[in-house]
């Protein structure tokens, strides 16, 4: 069964030095090379969720494509994503991919240059619309470990119920929401039986 785990990084604002101090040092190195101090705390959050997961010892050995993809050489599939208020770590026995998005307003620009026709009139009628389709466009590419190397307008996520074949690759996609912000999860798998856990600041730093 796949999993998804998230965390709300308002919980964990007034947390932010015990946040750092609980990661490996390579992992805090990293967190603490993003300017912006809500991004340097999303980054600790997914490294605490990671940890969490696969133990202190297990992150400090993980791998990138040269796209950055992140993965383990053994041992279970993981992908990553934040954004503004949350971290998001999907965690499954084959390749996955995840993405979670907030935005106040459809982004017309992107959505012209990023996505099919079909896409594109369903995302303009509303934000919900637009974000479902730009997370579920994220998580293929996450998936692939392409990033925008392979160009988001040479696939269609439509409909979303449906397994779809992209690049080569069979997937299906996992939509949810958390506290109404869209997440999308494309996996390979045919079960859709994702358990969904938020981790607390109890539960993150003992």
């Amino acid at each position: 069964m796949p999993w998804i785990f998230y965390c709300d990084a308002k919980k964990f604002e007034h947390l932010y030095d015990e946040c750092l101090s609980a990661l490996s040092q390579k992992r805090r190195e990293k967190a603490e090379k993003l300017f912006d101090k809500k991004d340097s705390l999303l980054s600790a959050l997914a490294g605490l969720m990671l940890i969490n997961v696969f133990g202190k010892k297990a992150i400090d050995d993980i791998k990138y494509n040269e796209h950055g993809k992140p993965y383990f050489e053994h041992g279970a599939c993981f992908n990553i994503s934040h954004s503004k208020n949350y971290a998001v770590l999907a965690v499954s026995g084959d390749n996955i991919g995840i993405d979670v998005e907030e935005r106040e307003a459809p982004d017309i620009a992107v959505a012209k240059r990023c996505f099919t026709k079909e896409e594109f009139d369903f995302a303009k009628q509303s934000t919900q619309n637009f974000l479902r389709i730009w997370t579920a466009k994220e998580a293929v590419l996450k998936l692939l470990g392409t990033g925008f190397s392979y160009s988001p307008k040479n696939f269609c996520v439509l409909p979303f119920d449906e397994e779809h074949e992209i690049n080569g690759v069979k997937m299906r996609f996992f939509c949810h929401e958390i506290n109404g912000v869209p997440i999308t999860a494309a996996f390979c798998k045919d079960s859709k039986d994702f358990e969904i856990t938020e981790f607390l600041p109890k539960d993150l730093l003992n």
